[in-house]
């Protein structure tokens, strides 16, 4: 019985210790919180900026066209492989369709100059449509490697999403054939839309260089 003061005194300065270490452990994980709330606002308010800069970009590039058909020879690609290879998948695809938002209310930011919601249902609607899928492909494509091999082949599946959607709807508003349809929205674009995608991974790669991406 005689040891049961000094017992119960240590077990409260245990408790006491305990206390402190607790609250002197408090404020570096409140500050670890605090950093890593900070970190991912700064990301997300760089991701947004880099969006914005790829959706500026899709709409100074996309207008300049040469008209060798029903489909025109434009640098909408280049600019969609250049968001591709910039962005994470989501902002890729947020980036595009900024952009197709951008030409629907009316800027003339679509191939030829032109603008307008009737753009998005015309012959050529089929390869706005794939621009997002083509431009989240390659993202993805980009995060898991940075072997160029692997990233040109992202940028050849990509435009086989491209002309599969452009020549489906073509063919369907037009009412052309197969062959015919084939003619004139993928054979001529093939090798210039390849080099559209290793010129847009070049670029991106020396930005993100740069800034440190």
């Amino acid at each position: 019985m005689g040891s049961d003061p000094p017992a119960q005194n240590l077990c409260a300065k245990k408790g006491r210790c305990a206390i402190i270490k607790g609250d002197a452990a408090g404020p570096p994980n409140r500050q670890k919180d605090v950093d890593k709330i900070q970190t991912t606002a700064n990301q997300k308010v760089k991701n947004i900026a880099l969006a914005g800069l790829c959706t500026a970009f899709m709409a100074v590039v996309a207008p300049l066209s040469i008209p060798i058909g029903p489909v025109s020879l434009t640098l909408s690609v280049f600019g969609v492989f250049f968001a591709g290879a910039m962005l994470a998948p989501g902002w890729a695809v947020a980036s595009i369709l900024a952009y197709i938002c951008i030409g629907a209310v009316g800027l003339p930011v679509f191939a030829n100059m032109a603008a307008g919601v009737q753009v998005l249902t015309g012959m050529t609607a089929g390869f706005l449509w794939a621009y997002p899928l083509m431009a989240a492909l390659l993202s993805a494509v980009c995060r898991v490697s940075s072997r160029l091999a692997l990233r040109l082949a992202g940028v050849l599946a990509a435009q086989l999403i491209c002309y599969a959607l452009g020549t489906a709807w073509f063919m369907f508003v037009s009412g052309m054939g197969l062959g015919a349809s084939l003619s004139v929205c993928v054979l001529p674009f093939i090798l210039p839309d390849f080099l559209k995608g290793l010129g847009a991974l070049a670029l991106a790669g020396t930005i993100r260089r740069r800034l440190q991406l």
